[in-house]
């Protein structure tokens, strides 16, 4: 057996992918308007089961893609370049490159 982290998963999956990825988390109990707000990228129809779960990962097709998510992410440190969204939810995100090193995280 082997227990994996979900920061080990998220670079597991940049490197198989050879892609660009985020792992987003937040707490979910709170209200979708918030969610919403703090990652409006949350609000389309394919991310329904991520918004309920919580937490989940994201993969893009370059640098720049995933540069623009998550400078519209609201994590700890507040409101962002592309995102002045100040309320009760804070997502917290971090990102890989394609060869499974870590790159940014927000708090």
């Amino acid at each position: 057996m082997r227990a994996i982290t979900h920061i080990e998963a998220l670079q597991e999956l940049a490197r198989l992918n050879k892609k660009f990825a985020m792992y987003v988390s937040f707490d979910s109990a709170l209200s979708y308007t918030d969610i919403f707000n703090a990652a409006p990228y949350l609000n389309a129809d394919n991310m329904t089961q991520l918004v309920c779960d919580g937490s989940g990962f994201l993969l893009f097709e370059s640098k720049e893609e995933m540069s623009r998510y998550y400078k519209m992410t609201v994590g700890d440190d507040g409101p962002t370049e592309l995102n002045s969204y100040n309320g009760e939810c804070r997502v917290y995100a971090l990102t890989c490159g394609p060869k499974g090193i870590l790159q940014k995280e927000n708090t």
